[in-house]
């Protein structure tokens, strides 16, 4: 078999590639291509659950492939999470600890978009394989760095390949699962990547305990190398032609193409802008929050203002190149004039704020405020990682039985209210079981949400467009979560250098708050009374993110009302009722 490496004609039957500025689906054909899709699906649940023509032992192996490098991304993201005290006071640098996040976000949320094309244009395999090696090499620069800035720096390379792991990787999955059974695969997949994020927590601490945390990072090293074996292996099929186009013959292997032609094709100048308007933006926010002296930027200064100034003109040219001048754009606006893919996106930005922004936060409040161990901090985390796998697999069986997502969607959203609501009422008395369970209903939302908007955006969009599809999820979920991480860290650091100013006073009173700052794990050896204000302090200035973490989530459960129902309860899946109003 060949590699995956072809592009799906469009539903002209034509072998050329189709324009991704052509309307997605044409109004009157898109019955047969639902109707086509579903009975596709219906054969291929019959014979080993997949859609491309794979035996049974080469599909399984597909997704282990996928699962695993799941798993392995999970894995990275919560070990830093709960990490980030003890790596940041190491370098005496905790004001720049959430910078840790926001320098990977980033990076992902900036380049992402990239492999949705990518996959179109050189194939799944070798944009996975891409995106192994990135990452593999961001996780070696991290073990080995030798200050904050350089690991800051490391995490932006890992940024490069992470946010394309998680999207080929969905996309494999989509190309060779039928839609009905899509929720379950990607149950299964959240799985193992809540595994990765209940092993990550406990294990970065003991790791951090017992031998430092650089070798958080090594040990990923032969694990990454062992996936992207697997991936070279297995991931090997060829796509069919749209339902539309009448015919189930696989589109022949491309013709060869220049390298110069293929990497015309790739949107590098979408990409660097978009890094660059987030990150002008975010890095004004941070200098105004996070500097050690407590004068140093004023909101008014002429260094944030034109950073805000330069944000603005990067996004005014972003939009200039990728609405007029990109030949394919990584940022998918085709997509953003039908009802569903905009409240996907809008959904999936909101909960990613949340999420991240509180699973950046507790780990803090629990080592600052709780003065817990990395270890025992990590502990806590495990029951939300577990919830969450069941909100997404649970929720998976729930519409491969019911065909229907609409309404189940909007009711898992309302656990998010309830586990925000939860982590606002947390102090330093609060019962230690309630630390264990907070997130838990958060993270049974996110596991479900995400599992059902995305089989709600392939079963909109089509399957001929599922991998920009998939990009519009995963760009609209890591602009959420860098912005989540950043903004928290943001607002934790304002409210806290406010808090400490207010209780801390007298003689040396700033070289203390500095250090309490620029350290947490300096608390425990402070006097009482400075402790003890120290604590409460930092109480206070993550309470502050859980209440606005209530705001969002009301917010995200309204947006994802929006959705539209696609009917897969019958043999075949019937296009929305108000798109054929609109195609009349």
């Amino acid at each position: 078999m060949t590699s995956a490496q072809v592009t799906v004609a469009p539903a002209t039957g034509s072998t050329t590639p189709s324009s991704e500025r052509a309307p997605l689906l044409d109004p009157r054909a898109a019955t047969a291509v639902y109707s086509a899709t579903a009975a596709e699906g219906a054969q291929a649940e019959k014979k080993h659950f997949n859609t491309v023509g794979l035996s049974e032992r080469s599909f399984w192996l597909l997704c282990c492939s996928m699962w695993t490098c799941s798993f392995l991304n999970a894995f990275d993201g919560t070990v830093v999470a709960t990490l980030l005290g003890p790596i940041s006071s190491s370098f005496e640098a905790t004001n720049l600890a959430s910078w840790l996040g926001t320098a990977y976000m980033l990076s992902v949320c900036s380049f992402t978009p990239i492999y949705g094309r990518l996959c179109n244009i050189i194939g799944r395999q070798a944009s996975m394989q891409l995106a192994l090696a990135i990452f593999t090499t961001g996780t070696v620069l991290c073990a080995i760095a030798p200050n904050m800035w350089f690991l800051i720096f490391a995490r932006v390379v890992a940024g490069l390949g992470g946010g394309g792991i998680s999207t080929v990787g969905s996309s494999i999955m989509s190309d060779v699962v039928p839609i009905r059974m899509r929720g379950i695969f990607q149950g299964v997949g959240n799985i193992a990547f809540g595994t990765g994020m209940g092993l990550g927590a406990p294990l970065g601490g003991l790791i951090n305990d017992a031998i430092g945390w650089r070798w958080a990072f090594y040990i990923q090293v032969p694990v990454l190398a062992c996936s992207s074996v697997l991936v070279y292996l297995n991931v090997r099929y060829d796509l069919p032609t749209p339902p539309s186009s009448g015919t189930s013959t696989p589109v022949p292997g491309r013709s060869k193409v220049s390298t110069m032609a293929l990497l015309k094709r790739i949107d590098f100048a979408g990409s660097f802008l978009l890094a660059g308007w987030v990150g002008s933006a975010l890095l004004a926010i941070s200098l105004k929050t996070n500097s050690t002296d407590v004068d140093a930027y004023s909101w008014t200064d002429p260094t944030i203002l034109g950073l805000f100034a330069a944000s603005a003109a990067l996004f005014a040219i972003f939009l200039l190149v990728e609405l007029k001048l990109a030949a394919e754009p990584v940022m998918p606006f085709e997509l953003l004039n039908r009802r569903t893919p905009v409240s996907v996106a809008l959904n999936n930005f909101l909960i990613s704020i949340v999420t991240f922004g509180t699973m950046y936060s507790v780990p803090l409040f629990l080592t600052a405020v709780r003065q817990l161990s990395a270890a025992a901090a990590g502990r806590r985390m495990i029951p939300g990682s577990m919830m969450g796998m069941i909100g997404s697999l649970g929720c998976g069986f729930i519409v491969r039985h019911t065909g229907k997502y609409y309404w189940l969607n909007a009711f898992m959203g309302l656990f998010g209210i309830v586990s925000a609501i939860l982590l606002a009422s947390w102090s330093i008395t609060t019962p230690d079981w309630l630390l264990w369970v907070s997130m838990s209903p958060m993270s049974l939302s996110m596991g479900a949400v995400t599992t059902l908007t995305i089989v709600a955006l392939i079963a909109d969009v089509g399957p001929e467009h599922v991998a920009v599809a998939t990009s519009l999820s995963y760009v609209s979920r890591t602009i959420g979560q860098v912005l989540g991480v950043s903004l928290s860290g943001a607002l934790t650091q304002a409210v806290l250098q406010k808090e400490l100013t207010k209780r801390i006073t007298g003689e040396n009173a700033q070289e203390i708050i500095l250090s309490i700052r620029q350290s947490s794990a300096s608390i425990k050896n402070l006097p009482p009374a400075l402790k003890a204000a120290a604590i409460l302090s930092y109480q206070n200035a993550i309470h502050a993110v859980f209440l606005v973490g209530i705001v969002l989530s009301v917010i995200c459960v309204l947006a994802g009302m929006g959705i539209k129902e696609v009917d897969m309860s019958g043999g075949a899946v019937k296009k929305p009722v108000a798109d054929e109003e609109e195609a009349e």
